[in-house]
Order: structure tokens, then C-alpha cells, then sequence
């Protein structure tokens, strides 16, 4: 027996098929934001950023202190996410993708620099 379909239903199914062969296969690129900061006795500049949850955070940092500098980030548990030594006159980078909101803290740990200021917050939100 053959069926007789309505044109109606071919084009909606041939619609159908057309707008399902667009709409897959392709993995969105994740997001990622650069920042550039200097660091100098006993600050960064600018120190504060903000990121969202995910999203892959490339830091690039430019000594123009006279003494040297690192750059640690912790996450809101204080757990340590990434660390970079930048030599006088130098710049280096260093990269963090948050997993969690909350408030990132972001110091220079050479002894004396964090007590005299040198800290930054990154606000990590959803």
C-alpha cells in the first residue's frame, strides 16, 4: 500500500532536518580575558579585576619597580592557583581559570611587599 502525505508534512519534515543539520557539532570556544597590570614598590596598578566563573584569565605584568617582584593568586580558600617571578624591567604572565565565586587575592610575596601593599583582588562571579 503506498501512503500519500500531505505537502504540508514533507516541507515541515524537510524543515525539520535542514534546522537539526545546523544546530550541532560545534563546541563553543571558552572565554578568556587578558589584563595587564604593572607592578612597582609596593603596589599593583591597576588592583582590581573582575572574571567570571570558567573564564581563563591571562595576566601580564610589567615590573617597572626597581626591586624584584612576584605575583601569587589564591583562590577564595586560599589555596594557591598560580605564581610568577617578574625580574626588574621585565614583564611575565601568569594564568588562572576561577572554578568558584568569590574573592580572589593576588599578592607580591617577597618578604615585607604584601605588608607594605602590594596586594590585588580578582571578584570572580557567576
Amino acid at each position: 500500500m503506498i501512503r500519500r502525505y500531505s505537502p504540508i508534512v514533507l516541507v515541515t519534515l524537510i524543515a525539520a532536518l535542514a534546522l537539526s543539520a545546523c544546530g550541532g557539532g560545534t563546541t563553543p570556544a571558552p572565554s578568556a580575558k587578558a589584563i595587564t597590570l604593572d607592578a612597582a614598590e609596593f603596589s599593583f596598578t591597576p588592583n582590581a579585576f573582575t572574571a567570571k566563573v570558567g573564564e581563563e584569565v591571562t595576566f601580564t605584568i610589567t615590573n617597572k619597580g626597581t626591586l624584584e617582584h612576584n605575583f601569587v593568586v589564591f583562590d577564595s580558600s586560599g589555596a594557591e592557583l598560580t605564581r610568577t617571578t617578574i625580574a626588574v624591567g621585565s614583564s611575565a604572565t601568569a594564568k588562572v581559570k576561577p572554578s568558584a565565586a568569590g574573592a580572589y587575592e593576588i599578592v607580591c610575596d617577597v618578604a615585607g611587599h604584601k605588608e607594605a601593599g602590594m596586594v590585588a583582588t580578582l571578584t570572580v562571579s557567576e
